[in-house]
């Protein structure tokens, strides 16, 4: 059958270059991705969009499903433009929120129930299988994507989000692949099956060197002499130690640190000495000072079936926060593991349908003297014909996959004691976005004239007499009155 591609619901699959269909499953948190060309010529009218969806399919099987997330246009020799679409699977949408939570003695099914509840409800978790108990487990600001690898690393499980928005979370190596590859069964391309060994990365005596521990109690006895009044240790002590002079206890405090008038002795973690006040009597063996050390971790672990097909290939680590015997045995151990024999890295090529990132399959060929199961990494499928299709698949060795997840450990260890301090204060704020609607009503009147009628009358009139000047400060008493102030410097002589 051939592929069914729809954009938005829109079956476009008539404009889609076939040729330039491209599709990639990688394993866990890693984007699956798919590519294709869209070719407008003619009267076609359609253009894609970024954040469209995305569905391809052959009958009711999904081959991809995701969103568009980048569109670059072209034009042709020939003057027809082109639309190449990259597309992101669901992990795009899933991933839009950040997530500030913290969970304790929660199973790993009740946290991501949680969180797809209150993060992702266009998504389901019905594939999801881990009935173990997290102690105590911090997100702070993470996408859905790395909350979730978050969990896998801490549990070792596998997970993915497939085309129909569900999650799947699961223990490593259950899924299999729905066929194997052997000399003669046809499934995949003749000459395409390429392995490559490599034993660059051996190691198979492992030295560890980690922080200290607290050791059994030890006692460290001196001569006093009278005089001398600080005393050299052997041994850093994990805390204070017991003192007695002649069988009697002193008091202890710490150097520098404790009032000098409240202790008899001080004691100096870091330099390793005990100073009294006063210096003990003369005496054999009359000092003596207890305690429990701190020794250094040291252990060596070895592959002896590795030394023995190899030789020696020893490697040392130091790490101080290592704080016990076990944790640096662990931490030995994981190394011969992920790195004891040599690597085995794959690839080969097939026409048939059903194989997935994450599966495991087994490789059995008489020819190669081989029979090992591998651990699908990804899986790229490309256009033959308009029908026929051709899958790329890289395949690595479990111990291989051991070595990659122990190394992404390491790198997401600074990371983990960050992020799963309990003393954290995880802060979430909400703004909230209120639309306020305001409505104004305005009544218009009847239009009225509004005016007064005011009448000025003005009234001119001559004085009906000749002026009378007089030198002093003077106002008439009425209009009869003819007198008038006269000023010499302004005052015109009129008669």
């Amino acid at each position: 059958m051939s592929l069914i591609i729809k954009i938005n619901e829109v079956d476009i699959t008539n404009l889609v270059n076939w040729e330039t269909i491209e599709i990639t499953d990688n394993i866990n948190e890693k984007v699956n991705l798919c590519n294709f060309q869209i070719v407008k010529k003619g009267s076609q009218t359609y253009v894609p969009t970024i954040g469209q969806e995305v569905e391809i399919k052959d009958g009711s099987t999904f081959f991809f499903a995701g969103t568009i997330v980048k569109i670059s246009r072209e034009l042709t020799a020939s003057k027809i433009e082109v639309y190449n679409l990259e597309c992101k699977d669901w992990t795009q949408e899933a991933d839009r929120y950040l997530i500030t939570e913290r969970y304790t003695n929660k199973t790993v099914d009740y946290i991501i129930n949680d969180l797809v509840t209150n993060y992702a409800t266009d998504f389901t978790d019905n594939n999801v299988d881990c009935p173990i108990v997290m102690g105590s487990i911090t997100f702070n600001n993470l996408t859905l994507s790395q909350c979730i690898k978050k969990l896998s690393e801490a549990v070792n499980y596998f997970w993915d989000i497939d085309y129909e928005k569900d999650i799947h979370f699961f223990a490593k190596a259950t899924k299999t692949a729905s066929f194997g590859l052997t000399d003669t069964n046809d499934n995949y391309i003749p000459m395409s099956l390429s392995l490559l060994e490599d034993l660059s990365q051996l190691r198979n005596t492992v030295k560890v060197k980690g922080g200290e521990m607290t050791g059994s109690l030890r006692t460290e006895t001196f001569d006093g002499d009278g005089s001398k009044t600080t005393f050299v240790l052997a041994n850093k002590f994990s805390s204070l130690p017991t003192v007695l002079v002649g069988g009697v206890a002193k008091t202890v405090g710490v150097d520098h640190i404790d009032a000098e008038a409240d202790f008899d002795c001080f004691w100096n973690y870091n330099e390793k000495y005990l100073r009294f006040k006063v210096a003990p009597a003369v005496g054999s063996n009359n000092i003596s000072i207890s305690g429990n050390p701190l020794i250094p971790i040291i252990v060596q672990v070895e592959d002896i079936v590795s030394v023995a097909n190899y030789g020696s290939y020893e490697f040392y680590i130091e790490d101080t926060s290592i704080t016990s015997l076990d944790e640096a045995k662990q931490r030995a151990q994981a190394n011969l593991e992920a790195y004891g024999s040599k690597l085995v890295e794959g690839s080969f090529s097939t026409y048939t349908d059903g194989l997935k990132s994450g599966q495991v399959i087994n490789i059995q060929s008489d020819i190669r003297e081989i029979d090992e199961s591998y651990l699908i990494q990804s899986v790229r499928m490309t256009m033959i014909t308009p029908e026929k299709r051709v899958y790329n698949v890289d395949v690595a060795s479990m111990r291989t996959l051991g070595i990659i997840y122990f190394l992404q450990e390491l790198l997401l260890q600074g990371r983990k004691e960050v992020d799963d301090d309990q003393n954290d204060v995880l802060y979430k704020y909400y703004q909230v976005n209120e639309i306020a609607q305001v409505t104004e009503e305005i009544s218009v009147e009847e239009a009225m004239e509004d005016f007064k009628t005011i009448g000025v009358q003005e009234s001119i009139r001559k004085d009906p007499f000749e002026v009378i000047w007089v030198l002093s400060k003077y106002e008439p008493v009425d209009d009869n009155d003819p007198k008038r102030q006269f000023k010499l410097n302004i005052s015109s002589y009129l008669y």
